[in-house]
């Protein structure tokens, strides 16, 4: 076992920037109708992050399959999958560094031999990742019109 400072522990629990605009964008391209194509510029103005973040973010999400890119004068970025198959703890796990926050090997603690706060924190880690695991992008867009207008995105038309 290895002793985490408390800004470490703070971390672990805390979802990075990174996280929460990738998580925005996952959702704007779920609400977007019949897998409408969405542009980084677009992106980047609805939740004002700026346009170098949103490329980065985009490279991430397009490398770990959640979304694809259409190249060409009309191109642009959408879903790769269906919004009910994209799990929150899959995403927050493949953008955040959990590996290294739960393996952390920080030399010269004096309570290292006999530190059970590690063991602790992975547990706490595990029932976080647990319950995002119980959730997928679907349900954050469960209130489509809600969230259409929250974004001031014209409401989809649902057949009915």
């Amino acid at each position: 076992g290895t002793c985490l400072r408390i800004d470490e522990i703070i971390h672990a629990m805390q979802l990075t920037l990174f996280t929460d605009y990738a998580l925005r964008t996952l959702t704007y391209l779920a609400l977007q109708p019949d897998r409408r194509l969405s542009t980084i510029t677009e992106v980047a103005a609805k939740f004002d992050i700026s346009r170098n973040h949103v490329v980065k973010i985009v490279h991430q999400l397009g490398v770990k399959g959640y979304i694809e890119t259409v190249r060409g004068k009309h191109g642009g970025i959408r879903l790769a999958r269906n919004s009910e198959e994209i799990n929150l703890r899959d995403v927050v796990s493949d953008m955040e560094n959990v590996s290294c926050l739960l393996d952390c090997q920080r030399e010269g603690c004096l309570l290292s031999s006999g530190c059970r706060f590690q063991g602790i924190l992975r547990k706490a880690m595990r029932a976080f990742l647990d319950v995002l695991g119980e959730f997928t992008l679907a349900d954050l867009v469960k209130d489509r019109d809600r969230m259409c207008g929250l974004l001031g995105l014209g409401i989809p038309t649902q057949i009915l």
